[in-house]
């Protein structure tokens, strides 16, 4: 993964956003990563991966529905 100074992040911005199109950039602020650039396809990726991690977490859950406060007006199998 490339990293980025910040300064030279905004500098470049749209050099930065190119990079991100083929990997991950990290922009670093002394010493210290404190952002990482990606593209929406990386992204939506990552999302999906960790949607579906959650999902399976869920429900592997011990709990049934009935273990949930009615009172939300909400149903674990409406979606919301």
């Amino acid at each position: 993964m490339k990293t980025w100074q910040a300064a030279e992040a905004k500098q470049n911005f749209a050099k930065l956003v190119e990079a991100a199109s083929s990997e991950p950039q990290a922009v670093m602020r002394h010493s210290e990563c404190v952002g990482i650039v990606l593209s929406p396809e990386h992204y939506r990726a990552l999302k999906a991966q960790a949607d579906a991690q959650f999902a399976r977490f869920l429900l592997s859950s011990p709990l049934s529905e009935d273990d949930f406060d009615s009172g939300l007006g909400m149903s674990l199998s409406s979606g919301g």
